[in-house]
C-alpha cells in the first residue's frame, strides 16, 4: 500500500493513477516527518491508520493521518491535545496510550499512539473462540471491569463499539483488552460521517434515539449490544432482546443482558459493578447446566418417544404404589407439623403490611442555590403502636457517612462561605402508591418525576414522619473491630399507624452467639429499592439461613441487595432478630479493581441494642436524630458572647433558643453549661442527662451531674459517682474521677493544684478548690482559687465560662457585704483591673495558640517522619509553661526514632512534675528503666525499676515491674491481664522491649505482636510496639 501525495488517497502499489485526483502516483508517501510508514491498515473518511517506526527506534507506533476531508485545523487540534491531556491520566496497561498531536511537514495533522498488536475480531469470531463462555465471559467481565474504574474517575463512552475494544492474546492464550477510550467520538459534531459499526449503533441505541441525556446507563446498553454481537458472531444483527434465548446460556446471564438492554435506563443494572459483578460469579458448573439443559430440551421428544413403552409397562405397577403412598402422605401430613416455608408463609403475609419503603434526599445550600445534592433508598418496619419503626442509620442519616458531602462542607467552611444542610424523608408502606415511570425521568433530579409523593408519610408535612433517634457510631479501632456493623440503627416514628398494621414482635432477649448454625429466617424488605418496583409498592420476601454469628454481628446468606438494608431478619417464631445492614464485599483482582458485593454474604445487626434504645425512647429519654447543623459553631459564638461579658440569663435564653432549631449533642451540652452557669440547677440536670442520653460515654456529662449533686450537698445519691470514683489510668476520662477524689477529700486539694500535667488540668484543680473554699465559707480563698482557674482556662473551653460564672457570684456577694461606699468602690476598681488583665491574658493565650497550631496540626501528618515530629514537639516545648502532655510526647517520639539519650532525659523531666499516678506518669516510669536495660546499662535499669515499684501505687503496673524483675514466665502476667485490652497492651510491650534488652528477639515480636492484638492504637505503647516490630524486621 502506498498514499498519493495529493489526496492522501490510500493504493496498492502496482496502481499508477490515483482515481481519486487524477495525479500521477510514484512511490506515494514513504515518511511521516521522522516516521517511516510501515504498512497502511485502515482507511475512513477522515483519517487513514498506519503502522509506522522511527528508524532510530524498536518499538512501532500506531500514526492516524488526518486527511484533508476530516476538517482537522489548529482550532480542531487545539482541542485534540487538550484532550489527549485528559487521556494521559488514564491507567496505561488498561487504555490505549496516545502520545501527541502533531502537524507534518506535508501541512497534514495526525496522533501518534501506542501500537498493540491485536487480534482481530473477525478472526476471533470465525475461529469460534467465544463458543467457550468461560472464554467469552471472562472476557465480558474484564471489559465491564474497566469501563467501571472510567466511570469512577467521571467519564462516560455511550457510543460504545467493537472497534474501541482493542483484545489482544496473553501469555497463557488468555484474551485481554485495552480500551481505546476518545473524551469526543467526533472530530466535528455537526458534519459527521460515522463508520457503518457506529453507525449501526446511532441507529438503534434508545437513548440517542429517544434523545434522553447520555450517561452511565447508555454505556450499559452499548455493552450489552457487544455481549449479544459476540456471543451469536452475528454483527449486523437489529433485534437485540431475542438472541440471548437462542443460545445455551446460564439464567442469571440471560436475565442481565436482558436488562443491559432494556430501553427504559433505569431498568438497566446501575453501574458497570453490578454487571462485572454477575460475571464474576458465574461458574464453570452453571455453563456446564446450561449447555446439557439446551440439548435435554432439544432431544426430550426422541427420548420421550424411547421411553414411551418401558413408562407403559410399569404404569399399573406405579399407579398402585402412587395410591398407596398417597393415603400414608395424606394421614401423615394432616398431622404433622406446618413446615418453614409454610411458617415463614404466614409471617410474611401477616407483616408485610407493616414494611415501608423509605427514601431520604439530602442538600446542602449555599442561600437558595444547591452546591450538592443526593439521594437514597431503603426499607424500614413498625416495631410499636405508636408508630415507632426501626431502619438503618445510614438509610435514615446517609449524609452522615458522605465523605462527598463532609469535604464540600469543610471547603466552604475554610472559605468562609457557610452552608445550610436540608433533607426530606418519605415513607410508603406496602401497597400504596409510590412510583412514576415517566420518559423524562432518567437523569432527572425533581423528585416528582420518579415518585408519588402524594402518599407519602414525610418529614415536611403530614402525615409526618421523623428521625426519633439515631446510635453513634464507633469511632476507636478497637470498638469498631468489635461492632463492624457499627451500631447501624435509627428510630423512626410516623404521626399515625394506618388502620389493620401489625407492629413486629422484636426478640430483645436473644443473644447472637447462641443462635444454632443454620438456622432458617426470612427477610423482608426492597432489594435495588425503586429500580424494581412498579407503580405500588410491593414487599420482596427471601429466605435462608444463618450461616454464623458473633457478638455483634449475624452472618445469613439470604439475598440482600443494596434496598434491603433497614430491613427486619424473622426467625420461625416470627420474631425480630435483626436489621439486614450490609453484604461482604470482596475486592476483585480486576484491571481497575472493582468492588464486588457478595449478596449472599448478607451481614445482620443483631437486634438487641436497637430494641434497647427504642425503650428508652419510649421511657422519655432524648436521642440525638443525626441532623447535621453546619451553623453550630456560630450558634456557640452567639451565646459564648453573651457568657464572656457575664450575661448569665441571657445566654441561657440564647441556647434555648438555638435548640429550638436544632438538637445537636454539641448544642445540648453548651446550653446545659449555660443553665449551670445562669444558677438553673435543674434546667442544667435536665440537658446534662439528654446529653448523656445521646452519648452514653460522655463522662464530661456524668461529672457535671455529679458536681451539681455535690454543690446540693448530696454527692451520695449520684448515680454517676461510683464509677467516676473507679476510673483511673484505664480510662481516658480518669482525669474527672480524680476531680471527684478530690471534692470528696480523698486527695490533699493543696497538693492536687500545683500537680496539673496541662493547663485545661490546673483550671480545672483551682475551679474544684476554689468550689471547696466556697462551701468552707472562706469568700476571699475561694476568689482566688477562682481567678486562678479563669486563667488558667482556654477561653474556648467550658471551663473558662463556668469558674468565670462562679467568680462573677462570689464577687457580687462580696460586693453586697461591703458595707462602706469607699470598700465598693475600691472592690469594683480591683474587678475593673482584673477583667483588664483577664482580657490582655486571653489576648496573649490566643496570640500562642495560633503560634502553635499550625506545629501541632502538622505532627498529625502521616507523611512527617518521627524526627522532624521530634523537632516539633521540641520547638513547641519551648513556647508553653505547662509541659506535661508535650514532654510525653518528646519521651516517646524520641523512644520511636530510638534517640535512647533525649528519651531518657524527657522522661526525667516529666516525672520531676509533681503530678498524679496517671496513664502517662506510669507509663514513662516504667520505659525509663527498660530504655536503660535496653541500652546496656543492667545496673542502673535495675536500681530504677526498684525505684519505680516503691513508688507506685497501681497494682498492675507494680506487678509488671516485679515480673520484670523476677523473670516471671510471660503466661503468669499475661494471664492475669486476662481480656482487659490496657492490662495485655501495658504488659505485652513491657515483656517485649525487655526482651529486646536480652537480645531475643523472636521473644519480642512475639509480644509487639500480641499488643497489636489490643487495637489500642491511641495511646503511646501501641504506636511504640508497632515500630519495634518494623524496626526488628
Amino acid at each position: 500500500m502506498k498514499l498519493c501525495k495529493t489526496c492522501i488517497q490510500s493504493l496498492s502499489e502496482d496502481i499508477a493513477t490515483c482515481p481519486n485526483c487524477g495525479n500521477e502516483v510514484g512511490e506515494g508517501i514513504k515518511y511521516i516527518d521522522d516516521y517511516r510508514i510501515l504498512e497502511i491498515l485502515h482507511e475512513t473518511h477522515s483519517s487513514i491508520r498506519c503502522r509506522a517506526i522511527k528508524d532510530d527506534a524498536d518499538t512501532p507506533v500506531m500514526i492516524r493521518l488526518f486527511t484533508p476531508r476530516s476538517g482537522v485545523d489548529e482550532k480542531v487540534a487545539a482541542r485534540l491535545k487538550q484532550e489527549l491531556e485528559e487521556l494521559k491520566r488514564l491507567p496505561e496497561a488498561y487504555f490505549v496510550q496516545h502520545y501527541e498531536i502533531k502537524r507534518s511537514s506535508d501541512d497534514l495533522w495526525y496522533r501518534v499512539s501506542e501500537w498493540i498488536n491485536a487480534e482481530s475480531w473477525g478472526v476471533l469470531l470465525a475461529s469460534g473462540r467465544f463458543q467457550d463462555f468461560r472464554v467469552a465471559f471472562d472476557l465480558f467481565y474484564r471489559i465491564a471491569s474497566i469501563l467501571e474504574g472510567l466511570h469512577q474517575i467521571g467519564h462516560i463512552i455511550p457510543h460504545l463499539i467493537l472497534d474501541d475494544i482493542i483484545v489482544i492474546e496473553g501469555e497463557k492464550g488468555t484474551l485481554d483488552v485495552k480500551i481505546d477510550y476518545k473524551l469526543s467520538r467526533f472530530l466535528d459534531a455537526q458534519m459527521d460521517r460515522p463508520g457503518p459499526m457506529l453507525k449501526k449503533l446511532l441507529t438503534c441505541h434508545p437513548d440517542i434515539l429517544n434523545q434522553q441525556p447520555l450517561d452511565i446507563r447508555s454505556d450499559i446498553w452499548s455493552l450489552g449490544k457487544i455481549f449479544v454481537e459476540l456471543l451469536s458472531g452475528d454483527l449486523e444483527t437489529c433485534d437485540l432482546t431475542v438472541i440471548p434465548d437462542e443460545l445455551a446460556l446460564p439464567r442469571e446471564v440471560t436475565t442481565l443482558i436482558k436488562v443491559m438492554l432494556a430501553e427504559d435506563p433505569n431498568l438497566r443494572p446501575r453501574s458497570m459493578a453490578g454487571v462485572a459483578e454477575i460475571l464474576s460469579k458465574v461458574k464453570d458448573a452453571d455453563i456446564k447446566a446450561a449447555k446439557k439443559s439446551r440439548i435435554e430440551s432439544t432431544h426430550a421428544p426422541v427420548k420421550e418417544v424411547r421411553g414411551l413403552k418401558r413408562r407403559v409397562s410399569f404404569l399399573a405397577a406405579a399407579l398402585a404404589v402412587l395410591i398407596i403412598v398417597a393415603g400414608l402422605g395424606w394421614y401423615y401430613f394432616s398431622f404433622k407439623k406446618k413446615d418453614q416455608q409454610a411458617v415463614f408463609l404466614d409471617f410474611a403475609n401477616q407483616y408485610a403490611g407493616s414494611v415501608a419503603f423509605v427514601m431520604v434526599e439530602y442538600h446542602l445550600k449555599e442561600g437558595e442555590k444547591s452546591i450538592y445534592q443526593s439521594r437514597t433508598e431503603g426499607t424500614a418496619f413498625l416495631v410499636d403502636e405508636d408508630g415507632y419503626m426501626l431502619t438503618n442509620r445510614h438509610v435514615a442519616c446517609p449524609w452522615l457517612e458522605d465523605r462527598r458531602l463532609r469535604a464540600i462542607a469543610n471547603q466552604f467552611r475554610l472559605a468562609q462561605r457557610p452552608l445550610r444542610f436540608d433533607y426530606r424523608m418519605f415513607l410508603w408502606f406496602e401497597g400504596k402508591r409510590a412510583f412514576k415511570r415517566l420518559p423524562v425521568s432518567a437523569g432527572s433530579v425533581d423528585l416528582n418525576d420518579t415518585y408519588f409523593l402524594e402518599s407519602a408519610f414525610r418529614s415536611d408535612q403530614p402525615p409526618g414522619v421523623e428521625i426519633a433517634g439515631v446510635a453513634r457510631p464507633p469511632v476507636k479501632t478497637r470498638q469498631l473491630l468489635r461492632s463492624p456493623l457499627k451500631n447501624d440503627f435509627a428510630v423512626l416514628k410516623i404521626d399515625r399507624v394506618p388502620d389493620g398494621l401489625i407492629p413486629l414482635p422484636l426478640d430483645d432477649q436473644m443473644k447472637a452467639l447462641e443462635i444454632q448454625k443454620l438456622s432458617p429466617v426470612m427477610t423482608l424488605g426492597f432489594p435495588l429499592g425503586s429500580q424494581t418496583q412498579e407503580r405500588t409498592v410491593n414487599v420482596s420476601v427471601t429466605t435462608g439461613h444463618v450461616r454464623r454469628s458473633f457478638e455483634n454481628m449475624i452472618q445469613v446468606d439470604t439475598s440482600i441487595y443494596k434496598g434491603n438494608s433497614g430491613g427486619p431478619i424473622i426467625d420461625l417464631s416470627g420474631k425480630v432478630i435483626g436489621i439486614a445492614s450490609a453484604v461482604a464485599v470482596d475486592m476483585a483482582l480486576a484491571p481497575v479493581p472493582v468492588l464486588t458485593l457478595l449478596s449472599d454474604i448478607g451481614m445482620v445487626l443483631p437486634i438487641t441494642k436497637a430494641a434497647a434504645f427504642l425503650k428508652d425512647l419510649k421511657a422519655g429519654q432524648v436521642k440525638w436524630n443525626g441532623v447535621l447543623d453546619l451553623s453550630v459553631e456560630t450558634k456557640i459564638k452567639k451565646i459564648t458572647e453573651l457568657a464572656s461579658e457575664k450575661r448569665w440569663t441571657e445566654a441561657q435564653d440564647q441556647a434555648d433558643k438555638e435548640l429550638e432549631q436544632s438538637f445537636g449533642p454539641l448544642l445540648v451540652m453548651a446550653a446545659g453549661i449555660m443553665h449551670f452557669c445562669a444558677e438553673d440547677d435543674e434546667g442544667a440536670r435536665r440537658l446534662f442527662n439528654q446529653a448523656l442520653s445521646m452519648d452514653d460515654q460522655n463522662d464530661r456529662a456524668k461529672f457535671m451531674l455529679y458536681l451539681s449533686d455535690w454543690l446540693a450537698d448530696q454527692p451520695d445519691q449520684n448515680p454517676h459517682r461510683q464509677k467516676l470514683l473507679s476510673m483511673d489510668w484505664r480510662s481516658p476520662s480518669e482525669f474527672f474521677g480524680y476531680l471527684v477524689r478530690i471534692l470528696e477529700e480523698r486527695v490533699d486539694v493543696t497538693i492536687a493544684t500545683k500537680s496539673g500535667y496541662s493547663e485545661e488540668e490546673i483550671g480545672w484543680l483551682y475551679y474544684v478548690a476554689g468550689l471547696m473554699k466556697e462551701k468552707q465559707g472562706k469568700p476571699i480563698d475561694a476568689e482566688r482559687l477562682m481567678r486562678e482557674a479563669v486563667f488558667a482556662a482556654d477561653k474556648e473551653d467550658w471551663l473558662f465560662f463556668m469558674a468565670l460564672s462562679r467568680l462573677d457570684r462570689i464577687q457580687r456577694q462580696r460586693l453586697a457585704g461591703f458595707k462602706g461606699a469607699e470598700e465598693k468602690v475600691a472592690f469594683q476598681s480591683e474587678l475593673v483591673a482584673f477583667m483588664e488583665s483577664l482580657q490582655q491574658n486571653q489576648t496573649e493565650k490566643a496570640k500562642q495558640k495560633a503560634e502553635l497550631l499550625p506545629l501541632m496540626n502538622r505532627i498529625k501528618q502521616a507523611a512527617i517522619d518521627l524526627g522532624e515530629k521530634q523537632a516539633i514537639l521540641k520547638e513547641v516545648l519551648k513556647k508553653v509553661t505547662t509541659k506535661g502532655n508535650i514532654l510525653t510526647g518528646l519521651v516517646y517520639y524520641s523512644a520511636l526514632n530510638e534517640s535512647w539519650d533525649e528519651a531518657l532525659q524527657f522522661a526525667r523531666s516529666f516525672l520531676e512534675i509533681n503530678g498524679r499516678e496517671n496513664a502517662d506518669r506510669l507509663s514513662i516510669g516504667l520505659l525509663e528503666p527498660e530504655i536503660l536495660y535496653y541500652i546496656g546499662r543492667q545496673e542502673e535499669a535495675k536500681e530504677a525499676l526498684s525505684l519505680f515499684t516503691r513508688r507506685t501505687k497501681d497494682p498492675w503496673y507494680r506487678r509488671i515491674a516485679e515480673s520484670l524483675m523476677t523473670g516471671d514466665k510471660k503466661p503468669t502476667l499475661t494471664d492475669q491481664a486476662g481480656e482487659s485490652p490496657e492490662y495485655l497492651l501495658t504488659a505485652h510491650v513491657a515483656l517485649g522491649f525487655w526482651a529486646e534488652g536480652s537480645k531475643e528477639k523472636e521473644k519480642a515480636i512475639n509480644h509487639y505482636q500480641e499488643a497489636l492484638e489490643t487495637y489500642m492504637d491511641d495511646r503511646f505503647e501501641y504506636q511504640f510496639a508497632r515500630e519495634r516490630i518494623q524496626r526488628l524486621r
